[in-house]
């Protein structure tokens, strides 16, 4: 099996939650952003799975941005989007502020 190198970056809320910046995961060659994602939840347990996924729909919150290598995922193929060797994943919170 090939492995694909895959650096997730956190910011706000969800840096607390995971309590580090970005970290470096090894996953299947045809891992989407959606497969990653369950990967963290099982890996970081309840409060992140919580904050990303929507409990009724188990799907990611929509309130939550996705980019794959500084592009968000809506204008790529979405959470089925595939990842790529040494591809970059951010989850990015909903910013507040005025």
């Amino acid at each position: 099996m090939t492995w694909l190198r895959v650096k997730v970056q956190y910011f706000a809320a969800i840096r607390e939650i995971v309590n580090q910046r970005e970290e470096i995961l090894e996953v299947d060659q045809r891992t989407t952003v959606l497969d990653v994602l369950r990967v963290l939840a099982n890996k970081h347990g309840e409060k992140f799975s919580d904050y990303v996924f929507d409990p009724q729909t188990k799907a990611p919150r929509a309130y939550l941005q996705f980019l794959v290598n500084e592009e968000s995922v809506s204008s790529l193929n979405g959470l089925s989007t595939a990842l790529t060797d040494n591809s970059a994943l951010a989850i990015i919170p909903p910013v507040g502020g005025g």
